[in-house]
């Protein structure tokens, strides 16, 4: 298989990216809030934050990357990755960690959709075999951060951690300018804003798309706040690093697995079993009395993250004509985003007021309660409804 040398470094500059982004967040940002003595609501809040960013600043850069470049965009993201992390060493309460959590969250927002539009400007024929390789290399950064970070968190202090990912930041950035530029045709569809409106207003997108966003409303919750769940059970930083990254893991290995299975059963059949089995982990979550049963059902968990959301993006394209698809992805990343930002809001209004196992209860009812709205309003082909 041939690889370019621009795709070699786009992806050595997204894997550094990634593990840099993340590990300001997992486990280090609800530690570090706890650390300043911000309270459980005002962190659902922070985390949401970037998030909430991302909502907006995705279909800008995709947009501007189109008239005036993907390089210009990408170097853009690039100094965001290697600012936002010193600028947590000045942070002293909740505002500011909040203003800075939204300017990170510009970072990946805009290298996200733009690097994925260059690597399918460089492989016309291979397209999706390399924007799924680009992706599994920013996901190896994902993965490492999460006990990069929390053994940081172990040896040293905050500080440390923060200065990491800077370094880290700063290379991805370094990276970005050794990317050999080419020419590509740049189109501006001004019939966008109509086929945006048609796939958002779309009640079997919407539809279809809540499944996306009750998982990732349910993923939010459980990485902002279970680590402090942890904490309170004297399980140490490293370890709490170590149970996102076996997430992570498990959630990387079998999507694979879990779409050929979507394709052979049917993608109904796939999300409803990864809906069950995500609920059935937050339920082990809630009754686990040591760290052994906790991690199980963290990894029951990840087993139906995998399934629903490896069977969510392939239901989305056969709800759609071929020339909608683009956008129908798109509306679904929106609306998947509005449930990764409201998560971490409303579970921290929650855990104000009642116990942790409560939010669990809510979280898993949002799951379930998905179920009856896929067979009631997708109304599509006997193939899409297996």
């Amino acid at each position: 298989m041939r690889v370019s040398k621009a795709f070699i470094i786009l992806s050595i500059s997204g894997l550094l990216a990634i593990l840099s982004s993340t590990m300001s967040k997992s486990p280090t940002l609800p530690l570090f809030a706890k650390h300043l003595g911000i309270s459980k609501g005002e962190l659902g809040f922070i985390a949401a934050a970037s998030t909430v960013t991302g909502i907006i600043v995705n279909v800008t850069a995709g947009t501007l990357s189109d008239i005036y470049g993907r390089m210009r965009l990408l170097v853009a993201s690039g100094f965001f990755f290697a600012s936002s992390p010193f600028l947590y060493l000045l942070v002293t309460d909740a505002w500011q960690l909040a203003l800075i959590r939204a300017y990170h969250g510009i970072a990946t927002a805009t290298f996200t959709p733009v690097a994925m539009a260059l690597v399918a400007d460089m492989y016309k024929s291979r397209r999706g075999e390399m924007m799924g390789l680009f992706s599994s290399a920013t996901m190896i950064g994902r993965l490492l951060a999460p006990s990069i970070a929390g053994l940081i968190i172990s040896l040293a202090s905050f500080n440390e951690a923060y200065i990491a990912c800077g370094l880290f930041g700063v290379a991805s950035f370094i990276a970005l300018f050794n990317i050999p530029t080419f020419d590509f045709e740049k189109k501006y569809d001004r019939a966008l804003t109509r086929k945006v409106s048609k796939a958002i207003f779309s009640s079997e997108l919407i539809a279809a798309s809540s499944i996306m966003a009750v998982t990732y409303f349910a993923m939010q919750s459980l990485e902002t706040f279970l680590p402090l769940y942890m904490e309170d059970r004297e399980i140490e930083p490293w370890l709490i690093g170590i149970t996102f990254t076996i997430q992570l893991l498990i959630i990387t290995i079998l999507k694979p697995y879990a779409g050929k299975l979507s394709d052979r059963v049917g993608r109904i059949k796939t999300i409803t079993a990864g809906l069950i089995i995500s609920s059935a982990g937050i339920i082990g979550i809630s009754f686990s009395s040591n760290y052994a049963t906790l991690m199980l059902s963290i990894a029951v968990f990840s087993v139906g993250v995998a399934f629903s959301t490896a069977s969510t993006p392939p239901l989305i394209s056969e709800l759609v004509s071929e020339e909608e698809r683009g956008v129908a992805i798109g509306a679904m990343e929106t609306i998947k985003d509005i449930g990764q930002a409201s998560g971490p809001i409303i579970t921290g209004i929650i855990l104000t007021y009642m116990k942790f196992e409560i939010a669990l209860a809510i979280i898993t009812a949002l799951l379930i309660a998905v179920i009856p709205i896929i067979y009631v309003k997708i109304k599509a082909s006997n193939k899409v409804l297996n």
